[in-house]
Order: C-alpha cells, then sequence, then structure tokens
C-alpha cells in the first residue's frame, strides 16, 4: 500500500508542478500555516492572561476581607472609647456626688480652702487619667486609620491591575477572534485554488487525449492513402528504381552516458521517525523545509522523502490514505496542522515559532480533529 500511495503522490505532485508551470501559477507555501501558528500562540496567550486574571482577582479577595477586619477593629476601639468615657464620668460623679465633669460643678459649694484645694487636688488626678486614656485612644485609633489608608492603597492598586488585565484579555481575545477568521478565509481561499487547480489539470488531461486522438486519425488515413497508391501502381509498368549510392562508413556513436537514478526514497516507518527525532530542536519558520528550520507541512514532506523539498499541504496529506490503525511513519494531520506519529499516542512536529519541532500528545490536540494518513 506505501509503494501505491507513493507512485501516486509522486505522480500527483509532477502533474501538478507541470500544469502550474504551464499555467504560470506560484506554488507558494500555505499562508495559513503561518496563521495557525499565531493563531495558536494568541490563544496560550489568552490563556496566560486569563490564569493572572484569576490570581489577581484572589489577591484582591485577600485584601479587601483584611480591609474589612480593620474597619470592623476601628468600630470596636470607637465602641471601647465611650465605654471608657462612661465609666470614666461615672467615677467622677461617684467621687464627687455632682454628675459630671465640670471645673464649676466640682467647686460648687466649697466651704473652706481647705475643702477647695481637695477638689481641686482629686479634679487634677481624673483630669490627668481621663487625658492619658484620651492620648492612648488617640495614638491606637491613629494606628488604625493608618493602617486603614495602606490597605486602601494596596486595595486600589490591586484592582487597577485588574482593570488592566481585563483589557489585555479584551485585546487578546479580539486576536483571536481575528485569527480565527483570517485562518477560515485561507482555508477556504486554498480550497478554492485547489479545486481551480484540479479543474486545470482535468481540462489539461482531456486536451492531451483530443490531441492524441486526432494523431492517431491522422496517421492512420495517411497510411491508407500509401497502401491504395501501391495497389494502383501494381498493375501498370512501374520502371525499375534507381540503386541508391552504398552509404559511407560512419565512426560508431560515442555510448550515451548513464542517466543519472533519482534519489532514493524510504518509506519504512522506522526511518521516517528517525527523521524526525533528528530534528529535535529546529526552529520553526513559514514556508521552511529545512535543513535547520521547518514549517508543519515540510517537516513531515522531509521525514517521508529524507529530502528538503514540499510534498505539499495539510490539504494534500488529508486526501491521502485514512488508516484506523496508526504506526510509527504515520502522518498526524487536520485541515492546517500535520506531524509524524512515533507511536504511543505522540507525535513529533512543527509547532510555532516559540517551540519549534518538539514532541507533544496526540490526544491533547483531538478536539482539532486530527486524523491518521499513510504515505
Amino acid at each position: 500500500m506505501r509503494t501505491a500511495n507513493t507512485h501516486k503522490n509522486m505522480a500527483r505532485c509532477a502533474a501538478t508542478a507541470t500544469l502550474a508551470c504551464v499555467l504560470g501559477l506560484g506554488l507558494a507555501a500555505p499562508a495559513y500555516a503561518d496563521t495557525a501558528s499565531d493563531l495558536a500562540a494568541a490563544r496560550t496567550k489568552l490563556e496566560q492572561i486569563g490564569t493572572q486574571t484569576q490570581q489577581i482577582y484572589d489577591e484582591l479577595a485577600t485584601q479587601t476581607q483584611a480591609l474589612d477586619q480593620t474597619a470592623g477593629e476601628i468600630t470596636q476601639k470607637q465602641q471601647e472609647i465611650a465605654d471608657g468615657q462612661a465609666k470614666l464620668s461615672t467615677y467622677v460623679a461617684g467621687e464627687y456626688k455632682t454628675g459630671g465633669l465640670s471645673l464649676l460643678q466640682v467647686l460648687t459649694g466649697v466651704d473652706d480652702l481647705s475643702d477647695m484645694l481637695n477638689r481641686l487636688f482629686y479634679y487634677g488626678k481624673v483630669s490627668d487619667k481621663q487625658a492619658q486614656t484620651i492620648q492612648e485612644v488617640k495614638e491606637l485609633k491613629q494606628q488604625l486609620t493608618d493602617k486603614q489608608a495602606e490597605q486602601e492603597k494596596n486595595v486600589a492598586a490591586t484592582q487597577k491591575k485588574v482593570d488592566e488585565l481585563n483589557a489585555q484579555q479584551a485585546e487578546a481575545q479580539s486576536v483571536v477572534n481575528s485569527l480565527d477568521s483570517q485562518l477560515q478565509a485561507e482555508l477556504a481561499a486554498e480550497a478554492e485554488a485547489n479545486a481551480a487547480l484540479q479543474a486545470g489539470i482535468n481540462a489539461s488531461t482531456a486536451e492531451k487525449a483530443t490531441v492524441s486522438n486526432e494523431t492517431a486519425g491522422t496517421t492512420e488515413n495517411t497510411n491508407n492513402g500509401g497502401q491504395t497508391s501501391n495497389n494502383n501502381n501494381q498493375g501498370g509498368n512501374t520502371p525499375a528504381p534507381t540503386p541508391a549510392p552504398a552509404p559511407t562508413p560512419q565512426p560508431p556513436a560515442p555510448a550515451p552516458a548513464p542517466t543519472p537514478s533519482a534519489p532514493s526514497q524510504s518509506v519504512d516507518g522506522g526511518s521516517v521517525v528517525s527523521r524526525a527525532y533528528s530534528k529535535l530542536g529546529c526552529a520553526y519558520s513559514w514556508g521552511g523545509i529545512g535543513p535547520n528550520s521547518f514549517d508543519c507541512s515540510g517537516f513531515v514532506s522531509y521525514c517521508l522523502t529524507g529530502r528538503y523539498c514540499r510534498l505539499g499541504t495539510t490539504g494534500t496529506f488529508m486526501g491521502w490514505t485514512r488508516v484506523s490503525d496508526p504506526q510509527p511513519g504515520d502522518v498526524v494531520v487536520n485541515s492546517y496542522h500535520t506531524g509524524i506519529y512515533i507511536g504511543g499516542g505522540q507525535m513529533i512536529h512543527a509547532s510555532d515559532y516559540n517551540t519549534g519541532v518538539i514532541i507533544s500528545s496526540v490526544a491533547a490536540g483531538m478536539n482539532n480533529n486530527y486524523i491518521f494518513v499513510r504515505y
């Protein structure tokens, strides 16, 4: 099966190339290979931004919780201040039986100088204690206020990061949507170009067949005419032909140089896989066919043939014989990406600009409708 497909694919490539030259078509590397790579990179970037956004949201939630806790502490301290003031008022009221803190109330009803001095002494002690309590409360309140201001500043900075990441996420999503639309348009254009090329091949084949039939008919008529002429001459007096002069001996012609044979092409699965492994780490480049950089279809073409050439595009590969029991050396392909199956559910492929030629799991890309075909 491999040998039959090899001849069929070589013939198809040769016919396509010939017709392209006749029609003046350029067989440039497909643009969608680059677009698909850019799309994959954009999706990766979008996923990274989403992860960062979630982390920042978690951080914002933690900071907001801490800020709420500080506000609760401030409320609690304010209540403690109110309770302390009430207790202090009760103390003074009990001490002087006046029910208040004013100096006028303390000095009302003084009997003599000694009583006045005693009252002023106690009033001073109470005032000192009250002043000390008020100062402690002020300091504590200031600490809590400073802490609250710092936390509010952190929350504002984190919220700004959230807003920036949301903007980046929206921009990245826009890029993904744009590249996805561009990829679909390029795939449709390639399909249309392939259809036009196939139509040209069919027209060229039909034209050659017509010319061949016309040439055969002309030759047959000429032969029949010569036979009739000979038959007519059989009944008459045919003059004796003049003998032709003896040919002059010519030196023998030199033997033609042997035609160089085409390079051998191995489709052995082990050889294909070995070539794939030998290019691990090479760079990705759009339109690359080696030796040190490849795009996805250029890499597969090298692995299958051992030559730095291009057998076709992913659209070409998807037309090959599909297999349900993939073996190492078969081709993994979908409408915009391809690689070499190496067994164990893995493939080697020219991934993108960031990673180059790598080993990946085929299962990870099953949502991209990969199929297995054989060259």
